[in-house]
């Protein structure tokens, strides 16, 4: 999901190499204008906060469930961001 919000950025003119600050230029300016449904925001947020507590935490387990929960939001969450740039 970074990868596919990061090449919407560059397409945007905007850089950044931190996650927290992307996200934070997505939610200003695509999801706080209506440009792309809140639904959106809340899943590159939670996606990051797993992954974040996932590089920190000592044991963190998901189960297949919650996997999959996530593949298919990350899949909507590319398709998406594809919609924007017209890809």
């Amino acid at each position: 999901m970074f990868y596919s919000l990061l090449a919407l950025a560059l397409v945007e003119q905007f850089e950044s190499s931190k996650h927290s600050q992307l996200i934070g230029w997505f939610n200003k300016n695509f999801i706080h204008t209506r440009i792309i449904n809140e639904r959106f925001g809340k899943i590159i947020s939670r996606a990051f906060n797993r992954r974040t507590k996932s590089d920190y935490d000592t044991y963190v387990n998901y189960d297949k469930s919650e996997a999959e929960e996530m593949f298919s939001e990350m899949k909507d969450f590319v398709t998406e961001i594809k919609r924007i740039l017209k890809v």
